[in-house]
């Protein structure tokens, strides 16, 4: 795939950790049990995570915490990263990935 000097750069602040940090708000969404969801970049990585609410469970002793299950989804390739900055630059506060991310919204 053929990078752009500005993907080059994009590519090059994700790995030097100026991105790092939570991308836009964590979501709850409310039903039988909350589910949170959520994107962040830690070391030069997007994820984007869905955790289901904790429980309370006897281990044999005491009822004690049991955390829910989490689902994790890495961005581990350049041409991935480069699909998570499209979709959720917007949402960061670095005026270089908002710029890019603008390429790729829909107009209306």
């Amino acid at each position: 795939m053929k990078m752009t000097k500005e993907e080059k750069r994009l590519l090059a602040k994700l790995t030097s950790g100026v991105l790092d940090g939570l991308v836009g708000d964590e979501k709850v969404y409310p039903g039988y049990k909350k589910v949170y969801c959520g994107k962040y970049i830690k070391d030069g990585e997007p994820v984007s995570y869905r955790e289901g609410e904790s429980t309370r469970c006897f281990d044999g002793k005491e009822n004690v915490r049991c955390p829910g299950k989490r689902s994790e989804e890495h961005y581990d390739t350049d041409e991935r990263k480069l699909g998570f900055l499209q979709k959720y630059g917007w949402l960061m506060d670095d005026k270089d990935a908002r710029k890019y991310s603008a390429k790729f919204k829909p107009v209306k």
